[in-house]
C-alpha cells in the first residue's frame, strides 16, 4: 500500500494547528466583530467567575461584558493567556482584570507563595503593559482581590487576609505607577461576615450577586455609562 508524501508548507505544522486549538480552548470561542455596546473584558480568577454574569445582567443594554470561561489564576497565567484571550473582545472600552490569590497562596502546603510579592509586582506591571499594548484604547483597571472567610476556615493552598492585604497594597502601587484605575473590591466586602462565604474564599451566590453590582457601578462609572 502506498503511503501519501509528506506536506511541506502547504498545510499549518503540528505546533501551529496545537497553538490556534490552545487559543481557541482558551478563550472559548473565536475573535469577535466590535459589538454595538460598549465592551467590558473581566479577566480574574474564581472570584471573578462568581460575579461577572451579575456584572453583564446589571449592565445590560449598556455594556457587552466579556470574559474567559476558565479561570485566570494567577499573574503569571495571566501574562501567559492574555494572547490567547485577544479574541474575545475585539475593542473593549474597559478591561478589569484580578489576581493575587493564587500568587499569595502556599501551594499544596508550600512554605512560602506560589509567586513572591516582587515577582508579583513585576506581573501586575507587565500585564497592565501587554494590556495596553493589545487594546490601546482601553482604560485599564486593577481589581483587589477580597478578603479570606473571617471565621478562619483553611484550605492547603493557605494564605491569610493579612497576607491578601500585602499583595493587593503592592499591586495597587503598581497599578497607580501605571496610570491604571483601581477598584478596591477589599475595601468593599471587609466587613462581610463569614454566612456570605462558602468555603475558605468563595462567596455565596447572593454575596456573588451583591458583589457583581458593585463592580457594575464602578465599571459603569470608568466606561462613562449612564
Amino acid at each position: 500500500m502506498n503511503r501519501k508524501p509528506k506536506s511541506t508548507g502547504s498545510q499549518p505544522s503540528k505546533t501551529a494547528t496545537a497553538r490556534k486549538r490552545c487559543r481557541e480552548d482558551a478563550a472559548g470561542k473565536p475573535a469577535e466583530k466590535a459589538s454595538p455596546l460598549p465592551e467590558i473584558l473581566l479577566i480574574g480568577d474564581s472570584i471573578r467567575i462568581g460575579y461577572c454574569k451579575y456584572v453583564a445582567e446589571a449592565l445590560r443594554n449598556k455594556a457587552d461584558v466579556k470574559w474567559p470561561e476558565e479561570n485566570c489564576r494567577s499573574s503569571q497565567y495571566i501574562l501567559m493567556s492574555l494572547e490567547w484571550w485577544r479574541g474575545i473582545a475585539a475593542s473593549p472600552a474597559v478591561v478589569q482584570f484580578n489576581c493575587g490569590h493564587w500568587d499569595a497562596a502556599r501551594w499544596d502546603g508550600d512554605g512560602g507563595a506560589l509567586t513572591s510579592i516582587e515577582e508579583f509586582g513585576r506581573n501586575v506591571r507587565l500585564i497592565i503593559r501587554r494590556i495596553r499594548r493589545y487594546w490601546p484604547e482601553a482604560k485599564i483597571v486593577f481589581a483587589t482581590s477580597t478578603p479570606m472567610n473571617p471565621d478562619g476556615t483553611r484550605t492547603k493552598n493557605h494564605r491569610t487576609t493579612k497576607t491578601m492585604i500585602r499583595y493587593n497594597a503592592k499591586a495597587v502601587k503598581v497599578a497607580q505607577d501605571e496610570g491604571a484605575e483601581v477598584n478596591d473590591l477589599f475595601e468593599a466586602t471587609k466587613e462581610w461576615p463569614a454566612t456570605d462565604y462558602r468555603d475558605y474564599a468563595h462567596f455565596t451566590e447572593d454575596a456573588s450577586r451583591r458583589l457583581g453590582e458593585i463592580v457594575a457601578r464602578r465599571l459603569a462609572a470608568v466606561a462613562g455609562l449612564r
